[in-house]
């Protein structure tokens, strides 16, 4: 089964091109990120990403992938919020910038 947290670092890399900016982004080490797309491309039986000497590319399967998984990323927060609205607490993320 995967993990919501497995499904933010496959979007991580595609959007940020790389391994070591997603990384970062995901707030962990690279060594890290790396294992769970591996894992991901286990389960699969398939690559997610084509890997360059500076840049990464999704596969057509890792296309696909990323669509769904973003989907799925999107309707978790969704079901966060409502689920906040009906209880009357109040949810979010806060970020602080330097």
């Amino acid at each position: 089964m995967l993990t919501l947290r497995q499904l933010e670092f496959a979007v991580a890399v595609a959007e940020e091109g790389g391994f070591t900016a997603a990384a970062r982004r995901c707030n962990t080490v690279q060594s890290a990120l790396s294992h769970q797309v591996a894992k991901i491309e286990e389960t699969f039986g398939a690559r997610l990403f084509e890997r360059g000497t500076r840049q990464v590319r999704p596969t057509a399967a890792g296309e696909v992938f990323l669509h769904n998984a973003r989907q799925t990323l999107h309707a978790a927060e969704r079901l966060h919020e409502e689920m906040a609205q009906a209880l009357g607490t109040v949810r979010g993320r806060l970020a602080l910038d330097d």
